[in-house]
């Protein structure tokens, strides 16, 4: 089974975005179900109104052909006819005439095509006025009757309407009245509308980030200010929150933002006080190593002394000499943890080193000749510069990160593997490096491979005792002296590098 690379995720969009999309979907919805109503309801009105006037100007022409009537006068001439009407007249099943009124407003003969059209349409088939009874009279749309329908003829869309009119012998009346100021006026309102529509979602887009951001501004100011602290060093706990509180004017109770600003004070003032607890405790503690410490001093230097003592002028077996070795042992190896604890309290109290000019090249060879006396079955190298590398340091605290460094790659690699040591500088930076072969740091391990009493014997196997100190104290050495540590590992290869301002003497 395969597994594909996992999906990026999605930027989220800002609150005041999001806010001002929601309002405008929602009003742009509103907008298109109103504009949609009315132009609907529009429409119908007007087809009303154009089947009102249809009716209208059928009655007219009908008055023009009463059997009384004149023979030339023509139902296109009748009073009050509007600018685009048609009115064909069937006899018998003949067409007699067939005209409409062009635009001009002159009469002109309609072209055979609509005539043939209009037959298609069923619009010769009428019921008789009587029969519907022409005063208020009803007509029914989309019936097979069919007495008013609309109709597409080359002159343009008609609304036409077919009247029977019952005389000597059976004559077919149909009337038509152009449906283009309909779709006009129609078209018209929803050009306007949609203009309309648009201007108010500009004008509220605009409006709506004006008064959203202004709006979220005390909220940015909340942020900024979580921001702020979270970019504090609160992991020293030398840290104070007092004066990272927001202002009153942001942490009234209340409203939306003054309560997360009242969470967010009640928070700070927790965290401070939880800070300010650790740190009282981790003063007394170290305070108390420092003072253990310095007593035990005594004590191991007595119990070294009386060990010389024993072996310059006691006879003692074989057994004892050796016990008695163990326990010399013992107690420096106890001295050298003492040290290294004093050493630590007095970084931590932050006494300054006493510097002064020192070669990391010489520091370097020193710490490697002593490196090499204590393990003979590594495999030693030195990569130093002719000319001196020099520096602003302690040179006793400086040559002790050195030989951590070199006992750290003696310790945890085994026999025969080769360790070089490096100095060199560049762009302002001196640098020393010691690199081993050996099996090198899971990393899972190197982020936390410079804290106190931290060790890891199951992949870089340790033949002596660790204290877990050594690479504390690199790091907290070249820290105070305003200089770098860093690690590099991977199996067969680990490098630690340390970089210091370079001196120019």
């Amino acid at each position: 089974m395969t597994h594909g690379h996992p999906t990026a995720p999605r930027p989220r969009r800002r609150l005041a975005t999001r806010l001002i999309a929601g309002v405008l979907t929602i009003l742009a919805v509103v907008l298109l179900v109103l504009g949609a109503t009315i132009v609907e309801l529009t429409r119908q009105d007007l087809a009303e109104r154009l089947d009102g006037s249809l009716r209208q100007a059928t009655g007219r022409a009908i008055t023009f052909t009463r059997p009384d009537a004149p023979r030339d006068r023509d139902p296109l001439d009748a009073p009050g006819q509007p600018v685009g009407i048609l009115v064909v007249a069937m006899q018998d099943g003949e067409v007699t005439s067939a005209a409409y009124r062009a635009e001009s407003g002159e009469a002109q003969p309609l072209p055979d095509e609509d005539v043939e059209a209009l037959r298609a349409a069923g619009a010769f088939e009428a019921e008789t006025p009587d029969e519907r009874g022409f005063g208020d009279r009803r007509r029914s749309v989309g019936t097979e009757q069919g007495r008013l329908s609309t109709v597409e003829l080359s002159v343009g869309e008609y609304r036409v309407e077919s009247v029977a009119l019952p005389r000597d012998a059976e004559q077919v009346l149909v009337v038509g009245l152009p449906t283009a100021s309909l779709d006009e006026t129609v078209g018209e309102l929803v050009a306007t509308m949609s203009a309309g529509s648009l201007l108010a979602l500009l004008t509220t887009a605009v409006a709506g980030t004006v008064v959203v951001r202004r709006s979220l501004r005390p909220l940015e100011e909340v942020s900024a200010a979580a921001a702020g602290v979270a970019a504090l060093p609160l992991g020293s706990g030398e840290v104070s929150l007092a004066d990272q509180h927001l202002p009153a004017g942001l942490a009234e109770p209340g409203t939306e933002v003054g309560e997360v600003g009242h969470a967010l004070n009640l928070l700070l003032d927790n965290v401070d006080s939880a800070l300010t607890a650790r740190q009282r405790s981790e003063t007394r503690l170290r305070q108390f190593v420092a003072d253990a410490s310095h007593e035990l001093r005594t004590p191991l230097a007595a119990v070294r002394g009386y060990t010389d003592m024993l072996q310059l002028t006691e006879p003692l077996t074989e057994h004892g000499r050796a016990s008695l070795a163990r326990v010399e042992q013992q107690a420096l190896r106890m001295s050298a943890l003492v040290e290294d604890l004093l050493l630590l309290a007095r970084l931590d109290e932050g006494r300054a080193p006493q510097m002064r000019e020192a070669d990391l090249a010489e520091l370097m060879l020193e710490a490697l000749t002593d490196a090499s006396a204590a393990g003979p079955d590594h495999a030693w190298s030195l990569d130093v510069p002719a000319e001196p590398v020099l520096v602003r340091a302690d040179p006793a605290q400086l040559g002790q990160v050195l030989a951590n460094l070199l006992s750290n790659a003696r310790k945890h690699t085994p026999p025969g593997t080769a360790v070089t040591a490096t100095v060199n500088a560049a762009d302002g930076w001196a640098q020393a490096s010691v690199a081993d072969e050996g099996p090198g740091i899971p990393a899972g391990f190197q982020d936390q491979l410079f804290e106190r009493f931290s060790r890891l014997d199951t992949s870089r196997a340790s033949r002596e005792g660790s204290t877990g100190l050594g690479l504390s104290i690199v790091r907290s050495v070249v820290t105070a002296h305003g200089g770098e540590v860093a690690v590099e590992s991977r199996p067969g290869r680990t490098v630690f590098t340390v970089r210091l301002p370079r001196h120019r003497g």
